[in-house]
């Protein structure tokens, strides 16, 4: 009942914000705030201002040197006549000739028109006698009109803040459809129609500041003085600047706050000539967006908790506002979001209140429940700022007692040096220590599996009459359990780690074998030799068997004696150069490799490879990897020895041998101490590759080996140590 009262809830308010922001979004509450996210992000969007267009302003020189305004007919003719000399592509007037004038001014107007056949006039709209809400077009004088190359509108409508953003290219009336003056002059210097997007919204024009274009006064080009190389094949715009004269209009911040009419159509048309134009998105397009951000600001305030609804709230709103940011710049689209941003603003307090007031009366029962059935709660000792700190104040009071059972029953767990877990009657797992938790994993109480499903998710072997447990990574354990006792039922489970002595076990049942068959065999063959049976040899042969079967024994030895002090006393590494290492444990093996007749291939760079190492562990290794490949090489054979740094900043040495690679039973276990090995070759009871395997742990590194009797043995080592030069 109260979740389906909360979910009611939730949904309510989702409506109600929903609402408030469909209505600002209808209504423009938040124009203001997204025409300047608009403004910022057309300003980024802006390259340079289109250098085929150049302003002849009508400014206060001009008005000096020519007269003053109104100028008469004659004068625009002449200032036609005079930009003809420059051959410019277009000149497009922002001046409206609208009434008549003499008729020897007006027609000489007209011919000036004529004659440059390419000079695009403006019109405007006025009110439609006894219709104030529509309007029609106000065209240019007939004579004039005829003469044009182009004819458009020049209307412009503000925005609700004022500033001028938006432009009708197409301008519907009853009477038909009205291009706009850029629009005319755009299609009129070449550019094809498809290049301006089809939408149904005006385009919005990125301001540039006020004198981004190239211009000239008026006076200028009457007296000639203009440069013809700036003028000439260029888009002409002719409008009236000085104090006083001609329109001038709010533009964005970014754009100076006012500027004059030429000005903004000179910016109309570069954005059309650069196709900076920007477009609001289809009306159905804006709304989806802000009613999925609630929809999803809402699907997190019922599914996260506190701390990430705020986060993910006011990550929310940066997203809406970078986003729409970023779709200007990029694309030349624009979606308001501030109405989205307002309603986060709206929804998260009232959602934060009704959670607050949730948690209150959650408290207050919580109170009366622990209070022992009480009527009212013991509010002894309970303190606070407000009435939510006072009822958190008495509920900590309250469940006191119970958290400090829990936290005894888990220190005492948690104190055992052994894994222990705490099973339920029914045997789910509900509790275990962190030794426990290291075997198992965190995971393994919160899924409430059972004992036997904990052992077959860790593909374990139980051996069940000895109640020992051994893990994959080789850890043992001895298991021990016994009921808990309580009327509820559970049983508590103890593992006692005995890894270290299995381990001490099967080293001495290797050493064992080691002395009874390795060490016992050269010895018994010396007996042999020294007594009657070797009696029957020749002095020199017989002394010969004896010294090789010493020797043997003394090499068995100091195997065993190596691995050992490696295992106990560890390595102490030290900076060393690998290549001379490598060079000087070939020069050591080098008598035995010329009495094969073995040649060497090494591969080791010239400069120094400087690596953290203990020098003696890895000569040691380097020289039982080289004795090895030379010992079981065939004669006339090579032994190949490289030395590379990886990518990651290691050092890898390869010993590679052409000989008839490892016996099978020694490739299951390569490095295995005592294990399975070949003394075709010469004694050999596996301790040099198990010291080698041995040395190379130690340093932190790895070993492989790849074997086959057609291609030999190769043994890569890779040690992890960076340059330390």
């Amino acid at each position: 009942m109260k979740n389906f009262r909360l979910f009611g809830e939730w949904c309510v308010l989702l409506a109600a914000t929903l609402v408030l922001v469909m209505v600002a979004w209808h209504q423009q509450w938040t124009h203001r705030l997204d025409a300047s996210m608009l403004d910022l992000a057309s300003d980024m969007r802006l390259g340079e201002p289109s250098d085929e267009i150049v302003l002849i302003e009508i400014d206060d020189r001009s008005l000096t040197e020519i007269g003053n305004w109104p100028w008469d007919r004659d004068r625009h003719a002449d200032l036609i006549e005079q930009l003809q000399a420059y051959q410019p592509k277009l000149i497009v007037f922002d001046i409206l000739f609208i009434e008549p004038t003499s008729s020897e001014s007006d027609g000489r107007l007209a011919k000036a028109i004529v004659d440059a056949g390419n000079v695009a006039l403006p019109h405007t709209f006025a009110p439609a006698p006894g219709y104030s809400a529509e309007l029609q077009p106000v065209l240019p004088l007939e004579g004039l009109r005829r003469g044009a190359s182009d004819i458009g509108h020049v209307l412009v409508s503000p925005d609700p803040d004022g500033a001028v953003r938006r432009f009708a290219l197409e301008y519907e009336t009853s009477g038909g459809s009205y291009d706009h003056l850029a629009k005319a002059v755009f299609l009129a210097a070449g550019s094809a129609p498809e290049v301006l997007p089809a939408s149904e919204s005006d385009p919005i024009v990125p301001m540039h500041s006020g004198g981004s274009f190239r211009t000239f006064s008026a006076s200028d080009i009457v007296e000639g003085r203009a440069e013809a190389d700036f003028i000439g094949n260029k888009i002409v715009l002719v409008g009236a600047t000085a104090q006083g004269l001609g329109d001038r209009y709010a533009v964005s911040f970014h754009a100076g706050r006012i500027m004059t009419g030429v000005e903004i159509q000179a910016n109309l048309l570069s954005a059309m000539l650069q196709g900076d134009l920007v477009y609001e998105v289809d009306a159905p397009i804006a709304a989806s967006v802000l009613i999925l951000s609630i929809v999803l600001l809402f699907l997190v305030f019922w599914q996260l908790p506190p701390k990430w609804t705020l986060r993910v709230s006011i990550g929310l709103i940066a997203v809406l506002g970078l986003a729409s940011a970023a779709l200007v710049v990029v694309l030349g689209r624009w979606i308001p979001v501030f109405p989205a941003i307002v309603g986060i603003l709206v929804a998260y307090p009232v959602w934060g209140w009704r959670r607050l007031s949730s948690v209150s009366r959650f408290l207050d029962t919580e109170a009366r429940a622990l209070n022992r059935g009480k009527d009212e709660p013991d509010a002894d000792g309970a303190t606070g700022f407000d009435p939510i700190a006072r009822q958190v104040s008495l509920v900590r009071g309250l469940i006191g007692e119970t958290r400090e059972r829990l936290s005894f029953l888990r220190s005492i767990l948690t104190a055992s040096p052994d894994p222990m877990l705490v099973f339920d009657a029914d045997g789910a797992l509900v509790l275990m220590n962190d030794r426990a938790e290291e075997v198992f994993g965190s995971e393994a109480s919160r899924a409430g599996l059972n004992f036997a499903q904990l052992l077959a998710g860790m593909r374990t072997v139980a051996h069940a009459h000895e109640q020992e447990l051994q893990l994959p990574d080789g850890r043992s354990f001895l298991i021990a359990s016994a009921d808990i006792g309580l009327k509820e039922g559970g049983t508590i489970v103890s593992l006692r780690d005995i890894t270290s002595l299995r381990s001490s076990e099967r080293q001495r049942r290797e050493m064992l074998e080691f002395l009874s068959h390795d060490m016992r065999s050269p010895q018994a063959a010396i007996v042999g030799l020294v007594g009657a049976a070797g009696q029957s040899l020749p002095e020199t042969e017989r002394l010969s068997r004896i010294e090789k079967q010493a020797r043997r024994t003394l090499k068995l030895t100091d195997d065993f004696v190596q691995i050992a002090r490696l295992e106990y006393e560890g390595v102490k590494p030290q900076e060393t150069d690998l290549g001379a290492l490598l060079h000087e444990a070939m020069d050591r093996a080098y008598p035995i490799a010329k009495r094969k007749r073995i040649a060497f291939e090494a591969a080791i760079p010239e400069e120094p490879e400087f690596c953290e190492i203990d020098p003696s562990s890895i000569s040691r290794a380097i020289d039982n990897l080289i004795g090895n490949a030379i010992k079981f090489s065939p004669e006339g054979m090579k032994v190949g020895v490289t030395l590379e740094r990886t990518v990651e900043g290691g050092l890898t040495i390869e010993v590679y041998d052409n000989g008839p690679g490892l016996p099978e039973e020694r490739q299951k276990d390569t490095f295995a101490r005592f294990g399975a090995r070949n003394t075709e070759a010469g004694p050999s009871a596996g301790l040099g590759l198990a010291y080698v395997k041995r040395a190379i742990d130690e340093h932190g590194g790895d070993i492989s080996v790849c074997s086959s009797a057609e291609k030999g043995t190769r043994f890569v080592i890779t040690l992890p140590c960076t340059d330390a030069q």
